[in-house]
């Protein structure tokens, strides 16, 4: 057979199959030719031509909240209407059951295993201390960091964050408790004669963890982590920075060993405290201070070592430096006794063997509800966004809504065990994904680690100094105020988003943690209200050669319609911006009356400036009788693109029926007006590149009995095609623009748009 023809280059003879499917081809190919031209060839129409021509139809809905609640009640009814649906829907809800028969067991289990090892050395050390800053005892830590991320092994589809104590949680759990506890006898504000009923540390911290694994069950029940959207990178980074503000200075008081403080809470509480600091200093502990510092000191160089070390031995395995400065300052401590001698606080006992299993104290749920809704708030946002991050660029599903099931799960299911509330670890993720972690199966490791020193090693870091572990807590905050460095970058890109991080890290450290990510995220709610409330607005031009209309000031190959304005409001339409929309366009028709395309011929222009500098009163410049009698040569069109309107609402819909009154009927008393009423100015206003949605919320709003439906066009091409149509049926000429020779009227009517 001959090759096919239209087909080029093609050498090979083809079977009657084959044939059949290239004539196929050539048809579609042609026919998609077709309509291109025909597209092309299509003339100018309105929208109600557009409609009717192309058979526009609205499609059916049903009421939006029987549809929704249908949607919902189907989430909970379809995996029980087969076995097949009920089976995926359990591996849906299980994910090990999918991951783990396909593990690769030969490739992953080393990099899984390395990296489970390398990120439960790291959790010890800061499983103890964040425990600590939540003022709970060091065993909690070491069980948060233990029972969550097994549970959370099978119901999670993460393969990288570290679930179990964080920084930031760790703090607002520890300032939650404070509230709710009874005061230390060491500390100023303690009465022994006061009988209240106080609840213990670990019970303030099991039911802020029991209440955020209900919080966290609702949001997946209902789908509502779209709320987690509301912290932005910027006021996530303001807030953990001010955060870490916090941290350190809680840190402080230990690792300069002065006890006694009195605790504070509420706003400005972070300024009493250094003030109480500050007069305290006399009380150092010289040795505290030691420890500290000699531990600081190792960090640090480890930070700088750890990437020489992992180069020389090509694997991103790190020393764990925080280990060993437990081990060393434990042993420190044990040989030398400065905990009896010197007064250095320690760890003390750290019990053994299995947790007592118990009811969290249901009844502090209410007590702990705005605390524990905060603490979620914060920890499934930071969590969401980084484990999408990684999961983005590993190339794997992340479940949004599965992963609140897994925290709820994880979060309730530790708070029968005395446990610290939980989140990721942004530090412990990181390491765990540069040592090459690939799937959940590395949680096994890092727990068995834990569990070795829950149930056999415990009773070894009795003598552990709090001292050292404050430094631990110092250093690992070195990563979140390395944040500030981002500061430069914002100001040149966004001033906004840099007025958003700062306002966030001044709120959290002169409020209360809680109440300033509250105001925070009001502020920044705040700011897209004003970037909407005060949107640009622009005047369109034709791009020379082409059908696009884009803004004349940014291209200088731009082609003027005479008589035709295409004005663009850049921003939905809705109650808090209609006078802004109204008062751009009035400022849009002021500079196309200043342009040579508004009085496109010399006796129009000269009439038109003559009777202005004649009838306008001096004293108050207001119009007085005016001279009508402009001569009729043009008809002028004002298009206003409404591409711009994703949503409008009643507010919105009146502004408009007042703009197209207002180049109707001129506004009553405005300066330096030429004639009374817009009909006589000739302005027809047209609208175009209106959305479905738009248009329809127009027919419910009965706007079409206002503004008819033939002023509404489909592109802006048809709409300034009909203008111009319109123009040449009033014999207009479109005629190159001839300066008049030193004439005050033509210097006066060249300013550009």
């Amino acid at each position: 057979m001959d090759p096919s023809p239209g087909r080029i280059g093609r050498t090979r003879h083809l079977s009657i199959a084959e044939e059949e499917s290239e004539n196929y081809l050539d048809n579609f190919y042609n026919q998609r030719e077709k309509r291109r031209v025909s597209f092309v060839q299509r003339g100018a129409m309105n929208q109600v031509e557009f409609d009717e021509k192309f058979d526009y139809s609205k499609p059916h809905q049903e009421n939006e909240v029987k549809r929704q609640a249908k949607k919902f009640a189907g989430r909970f009814c379809i995996p029980f209407s087969s076995c097949f649906a009920f089976k995926l829907f359990i591996f849906d809800l299980i994910p090990i059951l999918k991951w783990l028969p396909e593990y690769n067991w030969k490739s992953d289990l080393t990099k899984d295993f390395i990296g489970g090892i390398t990120v439960g050395v790291m959790q010890i050390p800061q499983g103890i201390a964040y425990a600590l800053l939540a003022r709970q005892p060091a065993i909690n830590g070491l069980y948060a960091s233990l029972f969550p991320p097994l549970i959370y092994m099978f119901f999670g589809t993460s393969r990288h964050s570290s679930l179990g104590t964080f920084a930031v949680v760790s703090l607002m759990t520890g300032m939650s408790v404070e509230k709710l506890t009874k005061p230390p006898e060491e500390d100023p504000a303690w009465n022994s004669t006061d009988i209240t009923d106080y609840p213990t540390p670990t019970e303030v911290s099991c039911a802020i963890a029991f209440t955020m694994g209900l919080i966290f069950l609702i949001t997946g029940i209902l789908r509502l982590q779209i709320l987690t959207t509301y912290l932005s990178d910027q006021l996530i980074a303001g807030f953990t920075v001010g955060a870490a503000i916090h941290v350190l200075v809680s840190q402080l008081k230990t690792i300069f060993g002065i006890r006694g403080l009195k605790r504070y809470s509420g706003v400005g509480y972070l300024f009493r405290q250094l003030y109480d600091l500050v007069l305290a200093i006399g009380q150092v502990n010289y040795v505290s201070l030691g420890i500290s510092a000699t531990s600081i000191i190792i960090l640090i160089c480890g930070k700088f070592l750890n990437p020489i070390f992992m180069r020389k031995i090509k694997h991103n395995i790190p020393i764990p430096f925080e280990l060993l400065v437990v081990i060393l300052s434990t042993i420190f401590v044990y040989v030398t006794g400065v905990n009896t001698t010197n007064g250095v606080q320690v760890v003390n006992e750290i019990p053994s063997g299995i947790p007592e299993v118990s009811l969290p104290r249901f009844s502090l749920i209410p007590q702990v509800f705005a605390d524990a809704g905060g603490i979620a708030f914060v920890s499934a946002a930071m969590w969401l966004s980084f484990s999408k991050t990684l999961a983005k660029s590993e190339e794997y599903q992340l479940d949004s809504g599965q992963e609140f099931f897994a925290l709820a799960v994880s979060s309730m299911g530790s708070s029968f065990i005395p446990t610290v509330p939980i989140s990721c670890s942004l530090s412990r993720t990181m390491v765990a994904y540069n040592a090459g972690v690939t799937t959940q199966l590395s949680i096994l490791f890092s727990s068995t680690l834990v569990f070795l020193v829950v149930f056999f090693l415990g009773s070894l870091l009795e003598t552990l100094p709090m001292a050292a572990l404050s430094a631990i807590i110092c250093v690992a905050l070195w990563g979140m105020l390395e944040k500030f460095k981002t500061l430069p970058e914002l100001y040149r890109n966004s001033k906004i988003d840099l007025a958003i991080w700062i306002f966030t890290f001044v709120a959290t450290i002169v409020l209360d943690v809680t109440l300033g990510l509250i105001v925070s995220v009001g502020f920044a709610l705040l700011t897209t209200i004003f970037r909407e409330q005060f949107p640009k607005w622009h005047i369109l031009a034709m791009v020379k050669g082409t059908y696009d209309f884009r803004d004349c000031e940014r291209y200088g190959q731009a082609v003027y319609f005479k008589g035709i304005c295409v004005f663009r409001f850049d921003s939905p339409l809705l109650y808090y911006n209609v006078e802004r929309f109204k008062s751009s366009a009035h400022k849009a028709y002021l500079d196309w009356q200043k342009s040579h395309e508004f009085y496109v011929l010399s006796e129009e222009r000269n009439t038109m400036w003559q009777s202005r500098i004649d009838e306008i009163d001096e004293d108050n410049l207001t119009p007085t009788t005016m001279n009508t009698q402009a001569p009729d040569i043009i008809s002028r069109h004002f298009v206003i693109d409404c591409s711009a309107f994703t949503v409008i609402d009643l507010m919105g819909v009146n502004a408009l029926k007042e703009v197209h009154i207002y180049f109707q009927v001129l506004f009553e008393k405005l300066s330096f007006q030429v004639f009374s009423d817009m009909r006589k100015r000739r302005i027809l206003v047209y609208f175009a590149n209106a959305k479905a949605p738009v248009r329809e919320m127009f027919a419910r709003c009965n706007f079409y009995k206002k503004v008819p439906k033939e002023n509404f066009y489909p592109t802006m091409r048809d709409a300034t095609s009909i203008a111009r149509q319109r123009q040449m049926e009033l014999g207009f000429k479109d005629t190159e623009y001839v300066p008049d020779k030193d004439n005050i009227v033509d210097i006066l009517s060249s300013h550009p748009y």
